[in-house]
């Protein structure tokens, strides 16, 4: 399908599209932020710490406190905060260019594409983890903006696609838990899913009241990817990669027979709960 601009200014910057059918009344009018990163800081509303990510030397991998997922519930967002004292707030979203597999300078696959907030683009998420990247454990990500990070990979992808991203053996973890301000109604299934950037103008208008995990709230980082060049396709191509939380993770090394959290038959997410599952 395609979507002319001005509808995409509408939904994207001006947040006058349509809004995610579990928006309450307090979440705001749904009015986006300007096209302005500074401008998130009072319109983002995602929990997140008060404290710099690594202040007091007091986090781990994951944080605390920490959520069901073995991961700091709150996340941090790179694109406000580097990390100090050897931390560093590293994306873990590795959405790139024409839905492929990330080119991290460490995996250097030949059909690699441009990660749009990972890597060397760590700096222009706003999902996160504060990692001591210290203790990471083997190789992690060799960018200068995303030094020593964990991979991000998404726990939705194909087992082939985790492979090649994580290596053998590895598994990929979802780190922040979806909220039930995340799900829209599927009208053809008739139940609650994650929202993904698919649905911008059909279900959801990406404004930062819309939703609670969601990456890139107004697209302002995708047109900025498109050189501010609204009708270039790599804005469109920037959007239709935008999720919430259940598409973020990073790579991990786990026991044998041990399954990531959000991986066990037992876990139920906001979406599934909203479903009665």
């Amino acid at each position: 399908m395609h979507l002319r601009w001005p509808s995409l200014f509408c939904v994207l910057l001006l947040g006058c599209g349509p809004r995610s059918p579990t928006d309450g009344d307090g979440g705001g009018s749904g009015d986006g932020a300007s096209a302005d990163p500074s401008s998130e800081t009072s319109a983002d509303s995602t929990g997140e710490p008060a404290e710099a990510c690594g202040f007091g030397d007091a986090e781990l991998i994951g944080g605390a406190p920490l959520n069901a997922l073995g991961f700091s519930a709150e996340g941090c967002n790179p694109r406000r905060d580097s990390g100090i004292n050897g931390y560093r707030c590293c994306s873990d979203d590795p959405a790139a260019a024409n839905g492929g597999l990330p080119d991290y300078a460490s995996l250097a696959l030949a059909d690699g594409q441009l990660p749009y907030f990972s890597g060397a683009n760590n700096d222009l998420s706003t999902s996160g983890q504060c990692i001591r990247v210290t203790d990471i454990v083997g190789p992690g990500l060799q960018e200068a903006e995303a030094l020593d990070c964990p991979t991000p990979c998404n726990p939705t992808w194909d087992a082939a696609s985790v492979e090649t991203v994580c290596g053998p053996a590895r598994q990929c973890c979802q780190t922040r838990e979806l909220d039930p301000r995340d799900c829209v109604l599927d009208p053809d299934t008739g139940l609650f899913r994650p929202v993904t950037g698919h649905d911008v103008e059909a279900l959801t208008s990406w404004s930062p009241a819309n939703h609670l995990t969601h990456q890139d709230p107004n697209g302002i980082v995708c047109l900025q990817h498109a050189n501010g060049d609204n009708a270039d396709p790599a804005f469109l191509d920037c959007v239709r990669t935008l999720s919430v939380a259940d598409q973020r993770g990073f790579c991990m090394a786990l026991g044998p027979g041990a399954l990531c959290p959000a991986a066990a038959p037992s876990y139920v997410d906001a979406c599934e709960a909203l479903n009665g599952e």
